[in-house]
């Protein structure tokens, strides 16, 4: 497993971490489509993201400081 800084920043990511998010993403994705037949939106992503990030109940807090108040998606393209 590797771990890495991102360009121009002091923050870490890993293969491990990456795995288990594709992990809850693909369930996230299966529980839409079993329910409502499609993927989320944008902005149903963002109300799930901000909502784990930013819990109250500590067993699902996950920043080490500091409460989530807005998740926003965005898009780049690759070049």
């Amino acid at each position: 497993m590797g771990w890495w800084k991102l360009p121009d920043s002091e923050t870490l990511i890993g293969d491990a971490p990456l795995d288990a998010l594709g992990g809850a993403v693909s369930e996230v994705l299966d529980q839409y489509r079993a329910a409502h037949g499609r993927r989320p939106t944008r902005a149903e992503w963002e109300a799930l993201l901000c909502a784990v990030l930013g819990a109250e109940d500590e067993d699902f807090k996950v920043l080490d400081a500091g409460v989530v108040k807005e998740v926003r998606i965005g898009v780049t393209s690759a070049t």
